[in-house]
Parts: structure tokens; sequence; C-alpha cells
């Protein structure tokens, strides 16, 4: 991936404060922005010719604890993963950014969790606005990577999901 940067001279940065016109005019402290996890961009003679984020989200397939005692409900990461990952991206504050989602998936598998997710998403009765996370296909060799197929005032929005397994 390092190489694939390098070669396309894409300048990868984690958490990437947001600023808004409120900050920008001094009616919001800068600590008080929206981050977001990453942000991709290509410099080229010192001008930004693109911007992408991504925002990150863990994924259980099953509550579990951590080491030190408290336990990890999966519900929870799958609700906030929906709610401020989808939404946020699709309809929220990350609405006006070109975005994709990142799934760490600290157990159990994509399939497992995108499975739970699309079950969710069902139960919440959020189709079509929020679409099914589905459309599974490789990106750069990389098979853990759906699409979604979400409604905004109307507008067809795609969204990626790149989920990353670490429970392997």
């Amino acid at each position: 991936m390092k190489n694939f940067l390098t070669t396309k001279n894409i300048i990868a940065g984690l958490e990437a404060s947001l600023d808004d016109d409120e900050i920008l005019f001094g009616d919001k402290e800068a600590e008080e922005a929206d981050r977001i996890d990453f942000v991709f961009s290509h410099n080229w003679r010192r001008k930004i010719r693109f911007e992408y984020h991504g925002e990150a989200k863990n994924l259980s397939s099953k509550t579990w604890k951590k080491a030190d005692g408290p336990k990890v409900d999966a519900s929870k990461y799958r609700g906030r993963y929906i709610t401020t990952g989808i939404e946020h991206l699709i309809f929220g504050k990350y609405a006006e950014l070109d975005g994709f989602l990142i799934g760490y998936v600290v157990n159990g598998s994509a399939k497992e969790n995108v499975t739970a997710l699309n079950k969710l998403i069902k139960s919440r009765a959020l189709p079509p606005k929020v679409g099914l996370i589905e459309n599974k296909h490789t990106i750069k060799n990389h098979t853990e990577c759906y699409i979604s197929n979400n409604i905004k005032e109307k507008e067809n929005i795609l969204l990626q999901h790149i989920f990353l397994e670490f429970d392997k």
C-alpha cells in the first residue's frame, strides 16, 4: 500500500479536523471541530487535486471482554457503525465529503459482521434511505469490500465499505 501511495503521490493523514464557517469566523473554538479518521489527498505542485476521507469503526460479531475487564457489546458497535458511520457520511456531518467507511473487525469475520449489520439495518426499517451492505468486490487485492446504495433526497449515494479483519 505504501508503494501505491508513493507512486501516485498520495498523502495519507490521520484524524483530520473539519473546519466549518463557525470555526473560521470565530463563533466556535477549533477544538470543537468535527474530526474524521483519515484524509487522503493528492498534492501536485502545492495544489490539492482531490481529498478523500475515511471514517473507521470497530466491529465484532459477538460480545467480548477486554483484557483489563470492560465488556464490549457487539450490538453497540454495529449501532455506532450505522449511526456515526453510514448516517454521518450520507446525511450528517460528513455528508459534504467524499468518503468511505473502514470496519475494523476485532472478532468474527467481515462476512459475519456484514450479515449482522444488514440485519440491524432491516430491523430499524432503514432501507431504502440506508441501503444494505452488499455487492462484494475487490479493491487492490483486498476482497472484503462492499457497497451500499443509499437514498438522499431522491439521489442514489453509493458508499464504499472496506473491512479489515484482525481476528484471524
